[in-house]
């Protein structure tokens, strides 16, 4: 860090809320990181995070800064009549595009200002719609809006998440008035099942990714839609309760035979309670697959398409042996996602990841996995997250499996997460700073997890190697302050820290600790 600029800090209480972005489907979630099935729940209020926000790359465009002070300014503006008066006529006449970026500023900012009415009269508008229950001001009367507003047979993209309350009917009332509809994300809805299923497969035949995670939607459900959704890409039915083999079943029954979902690239069919059968039957059908979720599922052996064209494979607790996994990803050369967590959990259940002996990717497989992956060269972010196995056996050194690993695969990753190996120690990370060949350059790593392992300061040289990293995780570890200083010193992008339960850093620093290292240094 150069001595005459140093970066504004910022420090808040408790876990800071995920930056709400434009979530792309078919992309990783954070969900795809944790171990348990309560992935989506919020992390404890305990949770000691420490932010900071650096100078901008690059100048942002005038728009930004103009939404950013007309959302500071908002609740002064709409106490004044006149004023609010002035300020209704431009927003009524801002272009789509630069109406959905101030509605986004403004959901960060205020979204307890962004009342039904503000919501209809301004932002209900475009191709594309996004709210969620972020946003208090929604009620039934905001969702029904959306299937009246002028500009309705021209909506693409439509993102409803959270609304647990709202009736199965409301949605698909709406979804019924959307004929251009290409995209449907109604994540959280708990209560949308049949009818809005029916009113997908009738009116929206356009239809490209739906996203039904934590809904009502039944397999039998998707079956109309399935059929007459000919263009659909990305299929998302994560934590739906009562997907049993069973209920299964009936899919295929109303599909019939011979047929084939040739489109799908991105299936996500986490938490369900299928086995191999039913799993294995909906692969079948599936050649072209890219992006596959299978985690905390029944299966054991999965055949996966003989395309070999996944670029995306998540199998965390689940009960697949050694060999077979290694079998099914050997010829992935394409892989970039890897998710490996808490292999033989079954079922992601609290008693059985913490039970070690339920846990079955060891040192031997993790090394011959190495050498498979060492040949993925897309491969960007890695998740081995609860293997409590790796490292058990206490052998140590560069060629220990750990080790090798970090040194051939992991610091080739832009994520890579080794949270709860209880048996990794700092001296595994060595590979971080020392490759193999020195023309290989830093580490690619940009947000590194090392939570509840037992990596200390001496691990201060090896992560400090990774310049480009951003977040770091070290909760439950032995790091101290005096071990994180010169890692903040080198890793000039980092802007997250992870400190819960590092009792080497005083509680009341936990939260605030960029701004701790802001002090030593000027103290230096």
């Amino acid at each position: 860090m150069q001595s005459g600029t140093r970066q504004k800090t910022v420090s808040r209480r408790g876990q800071p809320p995920a930056k709400r972005r434009r979530i792309e489907f078919g992309h990783p979630r954070p969900e795809d990181d944790v171990p348990t099935p309560q992935a989506q729940a919020n992390a404890p209020s305990a949770a000691a995070f420490s932010e900071r926000v650096l100078p901008p790359e690059h100048v942002p465009p005038l728009t930004t800064f103009c939404s950013r002070v007309f959302a500071e300014n908002l609740q002064k503006l709409s106490s004044n009549e006149a004023k609010w008066e002035n300020a209704r006529w431009w927003l009524k006449h801002l272009p789509d595009s630069l109406a959905q970026k101030v509605f986004t500023v403004l959901r960060h900012t205020c979204p307890a200002l962004l009342h039904h009415s503000v919501i209809v009269a301004y932002f209900l508008r475009g191709n594309s719609i996004s709210l969620g229950d972020d946003l208090p001001g929604v009620s039934k009367l905001t969702i029904f809006a959306i299937g009246d507003h002028a500009s309705r047979n021209l909506l693409e993209e439509l993102e409803l998440t959270g609304f647990a309350k709202i009736a199965d009917q409301t949605f698909a009332t709406v979804i019924s008035k959307l004929p251009s509809l290409r995209k449907l994300n109604l994540r959280g809805c708990t209560k949308v099942g049949q009818q809005t299923a029916d009113a997908v497969a009738k009116h929206c035949s356009q239809l490209e990714a739906v996203n039904f995670n934590y809904t009502a939607v039944l397999p039998a459900s998707l079956a109309s839609i399935l059929l007459n959704c000919k263009q659909l890409k990305v299929l998302k039915a994560a934590g739906i309760p009562n997907w049993t083999d069973a209920t299964y079943a009936k899919l295929w029954t109303a599909l019939g035979v011979g047929f084939q979902l040739s489109n799908l690239r991105s299936l996500k069919l986490r938490q369900a309670a299928l086995s191999d059968a039913a799993v294995n039957q909906t692969l079948a059908i599936c050649p072209n697959l890219e992006r596959l979720d299978l985690s905390f599922t029944l299966v054991k052996r999965p055949v996966l398409p003989t395309g070999n064209a996944l670029e995306k494979l998540v199998l965390t607790s689940t009960k697949i042996s050694s060999q077979d996994l290694l079998t099914m990803i050997a010829p992935l050369m394409r892989l970039k996602v890897l998710a490996l967590g808490a292999m033989g959990g079954g079922q992601g259940s609290s008693a059985a990841i913490s039970n070690t002996s339920a846990m079955t990717l060891t040192d031997d497989t993790l090394r011959s996995l190495t050498d498979i992956l060492e040949n993925c060269s897309d491969l960007e972010r890695m998740n081995l997250v609860g293997n409590t196995k790796l490292g058990f056996t206490g052998r140590r050194g560069p060629d220990a499996p750990l080790a090798y690993f970090i040194r051939k695969v992991g610091r080739r990753c832009k994520h890579l997460n080794l949270a709860g190996i209880t048996s990794l120690r700092s001296s595994d990370l060595e590979g971080l700073a020392h490759p193999d060949n020195v023309d290989e350059g830093s580490p690619n790593l940009q947000h590194l997890n090392l939570n509840n392992t037992s990596v200390d300061d001496t691990a201060a040289p090896y992560i400090s190697a990774c310049v480009d990293l951003q977040t770091l995780e070290v909760a439950g570890t032995k790091f101290t302050s005096a071990g994180l200083f010169p890692i903040i010193d080198a890793c000039e992008r980092l802007v997250k820290l992870d400190l819960t339960s590092c009792r080497g850093v005083r509680v009341g620093d936990r939260r605030r600790f960029f701004e701790v290292w802001e002090e030593e240094w000027k103290n230096r």
